[in-house]
């Protein structure tokens, strides 16, 4: 038995390769998901090692610091006189204080550096040169000089002896003369793509901490250095590590990139593993229908049940073995290439380290379980083949569809219940896992029931293709056998769901946003900035300027502060207005309870869910402590109707001093009657000349600014899934070409009786076609299905709009369309070539 199953996969190459391919796939992205994953994380600890060689200790504030962009709260920083009493316990030959945070710089096209990376700036010490090279120039010895990075140079334009200006959120704009540039260890310009500018260490203070003489981080040097001694000569405000300790802390916190990088790229490889369960299934049920008659005789022969499923299963262990451990060593380079393109892309050329983890091996456990597993009905089906079988020319009629229909019901409507308690948080902690779950059993669910969904559609699809005599064959092709129609088509189905349910998300987002934005927001023109590494702001002078334009009848500002600020004893955000009656009539927000005329210094303004989720009413006093230390006791002045644009916390403008950012984010503009927008719009802009951070919009592009990047990740999520599609084709193809050969006879005699080989080609065709569009058809249902569903549950989060991306639909069914066409090239070929003397005498 098992010499004629090798015998038989040798006289079958094409069916070998046609089957591997798919287990080849789904393997290598599994196995390149594991492998990125380590090999970031091994790259990235190697280099931050490589910035703590030399440093024994690290001496940093036991306050854990806030989130602050740009700004470091003053409990975190590190008195001057610390680094003194460093200095001087025994066994430190050396002491440095390090200064750094977000700093702003505008390039020579008057915009700034770094908008989605950082720009960061420290002060450049003797500790400096141990991980950075001094390629040109020297570092800086006066206030108004800089040493830059390689990759400020590439990003601003700016060079050796050219001019920059930068500032940050606690000070001012101030010139600097570029005297230097450095590259990181390794040869690099940066570490992950950010920019970096070194000053003397008073000009970092004042930039970085409001001029005091302190410090963010001490590095300590001393081969006999104790951190136990310098913790006791510090004190417990101050928590001390060795310079190995603090590597792997530092590590940490950049390995999370790569780790979610991975989780990624494993959800798309299990993806495509999860399609090419389909044709794994469909293949060997073709293959067991084409070996029938040879099964039959094997066990008229003698061979036991138990044997013919050995013989079968032997064939995909074959296959599953070769086909994982290609796809292994696939992986392997797939792994270290995008891994390498990441480092070169997002990590400032990165030296990369392949990582080839014991966990990579799972890839092959996956390859080998899922080609295994999925022959195993197919096997148990060919043991029941009867002898007498062998003996008659009769094809087996399909079995009954009621039992898989209703398993595929049952199924179907348990992954709806756990799609809804996720969705609904009725499963505790494990809503998005229970979400998930019930995604994947819906569908499996719906994957059960597409051989009784695929009657009606396919004779609906068909019946299109059905005005010639070709079409009309190459539709009851497509229709005769449900459950393999059904299953080819399900693989690209799931693709295409997936790819239609995100779709229909970024349209909804998008149509909400669009919806908020006419009918809530009474502005004509919007100034902000786009949100990236930094939060966008503009100087209040600038403000001032755009609210005494003759053309500008009123104007809504906005700051606001995100980071390290609590609303009894609760971090919150905070947000204040100069204006914030005028603001409120902008952003259509309306009073409940009180007013906001005249808001004292101490007063609050809150939404009604806001307050009575800590159930706070009108008057009521509430404690709050802003990020720079400062705190208050504030009265509750009004309180807000519920409304997306106006939820939350404000304050009166005499707070907004404690803000990490006290400068507005944002300007909405309404134009006096009768004014050209346009025209507003240009002289707003000329306002913002000086001002590289923000930019003038009008209604229309902000809803474009504010979702470009939604599009961004359609594309990439479209590009991933590409690989599901592929896989997809190949089962089309492999049902076709299996399917040809299976209806070899027939074939023939309908060459014999005047079917032209162009019509063999044609009918070959219009069934592939109709398989594609059915699992197109199917798989945007389920999308739309799926997106609807998750905008409903997070209406009251504010996706208040269902909508439907029209244009990727018609795309999607055009897509399906050319790859029939595209499916059918081989089949259609093989078809007409057969010879019909020897497919009517075909056994």
């Amino acid at each position: 038995m098992l010499r004629a199953t090798f015998k038989g996969m040798a006289s079958r190459k094409a069916r070998l390769v046609l089957t591997s391919l798919a287990v080849v796939l789904g393997t290598m992205f599994v196995a390149a998901a594991m492998i990125l994953t380590a090999t970031m994380e091994k790259s990235v600890t190697g280099v931050i090692a490589d910035a703590f060689t030399g440093v024994d200790a690290v001496v940093t504030s036991a306050e854990d610091p806030a989130a602050a962009q740009g700004n470091t709260p003053a409990a975190t920083l590190i008195p001057a006189a610390v680094l003194d009493t460093v200095r001087g316990v025994d066994g430190v030959e050396a002491a440095d204080g390090d200064v750094s945070g977000q700093v702003n710089a505008i390039g020579d096209d008057g915009k700034l550096v770094g908008a989605f990376a950082p720009t960061i700036g420290f002060n450049w010490n003797d500790q400096s040169t141990g991980y950075n090279e001094i390629r040109e120039g020297r570092g800086p010895e006066a206030e108004n000089e800089v040493i830059v990075s390689g990759q400020f140079v590439t990003d601003s334009g700016l060079g050796l002896g050219d001019t920059v200006t930068a500032y940050s959120y606690s000070a001012d704009r101030a010139d600097y003369e570029i005297v230097g540039v450095f590259g990181l260890g390794g040869d690099r310009d940066s570490l992950a793509g950010e920019t970096q500018m070194g000053f003397t260490t008073t000009e970092a203070q004042r930039l970085l901490t409001e001029g005091e003489n302190a410090y963010m981080t001490i590095y300590v040097e001393g081969d006999d250095v104790s951190t136990d001694a310098i913790a006791d000569a510090v004190g417990a405000d101050y928590r001390v590590q060795t310079g190995d300790e603090a590597s792997e802390e530092a590590a940490e916190g950049f390995a999370v990139v790569a780790d979610v990088m991975g989780y990624i790229f494993l959800g798309f490889g299990l993806v495509a593993v999860f399609v090419s369960v389909f044709l794994i299934i469909n293949t060997f049920t073709i293959i067991v229908a084409q070996r029938q008659r040879e099964l039959a005789l094997l066990r008229a022969i003698g061979a036991a049940r138990g044997q013919v499923v050995a013989s079968v299963l032997a064939e995909a262990a074959v296959i599953g073995v070769l086909a994982s451990i290609l796809g292994l060593g696939l992986g392997v380079l797939l792994g270290w290439g995008l891994a390498s393109l990441v480092s070169s892309t997002a990590m400032g050329g990165l030296p990369v380290q392949l990582q080839v983890p014991a966990t990579a091996l799972w890839a092959l456990a996956v390859g080998i379980g899922v080609t295994v597993l999925s022959a195993l009905v197919p096997a148990v089906k060919a043991s029941g083949v009867p002898p007498v079988a062998a003996m008659r020319e009769a094809v087996n009629p399909p079995k009954p569809l009621r039992g898989i229909t209703i398993a595929g019901a049952t199924v179907t409507a348990v992954g709806a219940v756990l799609v809804a308690l996720g969705l609904t948080d009725n499963l505790g902690g494990l809503g998005l896992t229970g979400f998930l779950a019930g995604v994947g059993i819906a569908f499996v669910g719906i994957t059960l029931l597409t051989p009784i969904l695929s009657k009606p559609l396919v004779g609906l699809l068909g019946a299109v293709m059905s005005w010639s005599f070709s079409g009309r064959l190459g539709k009851l092709n497509a229709g005769r056998n449900p459950r393999r129609t059904a299953i080819t088509a399900s693989a690209l189905m799931i693709a295409v769901a997936l790819v239609t349910g995100i779709a229909t998300l970024v349209s909804s987002f998008k149509a909400t946003t669009e919806e908020l934005t006419d009918q809530n927001l009474n502005s004509d023109l919007i100034v902000m900035g786009q949100q990236g590494a930094n939060i966008p702001t503009f100087a209040p002078e600038t403000l001032a300027e755009i609210k005494a334009l003759p053309d500008v009848a009123a104007v809504g500002d906005l700051y606001g502060e995100f980071f390290g600020a609590e609303v009894d004893g609760r971090p919150t955000a905070l947000f204040a207005s100069e204006d914030l009656p005028t603001s409120l009539d902008i952003y259509s927000g309306t009073v409940a309870e009180g007013s906001v005329a005249d808001l004292p210094d101490d007063g609050l303004v809150v939404n009604e869910s806001a307050a009575a989720d800590r159930d706070l009413a009108l008057g009521d006093t509430v404690p709050v402590t802003f990020a720079d230390g400062e705190t208050a006791e504030l009265r509750i002045a009004a309180i807000l109707d519920d409304s997306l644009l106006t939820d939350g916390w404000w304050v009166a403008p005499a707070q907004i001093e404690h803000f990490t950012v006290p400068k507005p984010m944002q300007a909405y503009i309404q134009v006096a009657d009768g004014a050209d927008v346009g025209a507003v719009e240009d002289q707003v802009d000329d306002i913002l000349a000086d001002e590289p951070e923000v930019s003038v919009a009008n209604n229309a592009d902000f809803v474009d600014q504010q979702t470009s990047q939604l599009d961004t990740l359609l594309a990439s999520v479209q590009v991933l899934l590409a690989l599901a599609i592929i896989i997809a084709i190949i089962g089309v193809v492999n049902t076709l070409v299996l399917s040809v050969l299976e209806r070899t006879r027939e074939l023939g005699l309908l060459r014999a009786i005047g079917m032209t080989r162009g019509q063999a080609r044609r009918m070959i065709t219009v069934e592939s076609v109709i398989i594609c569009l059915f699992g197109a058809v199917l798989g945007i249902a389920v999308g739309i299905g799926l997106g609807w569903t998750v905008q409903q549950a997070l209406e009251e989060e504010g996706l208040t709009s269902f909508a439907l991306p029209w244009g990727l639909i018609v795309g999607y069914l055009v897509a399906a369309v050319a790859v029939g066409l595209l499916a059918a090239i081989a089949p259609a070929a093989r078809a007409a070539k057969l010879n019909v003397l020897n497919a009517i005498a075909y056994e």
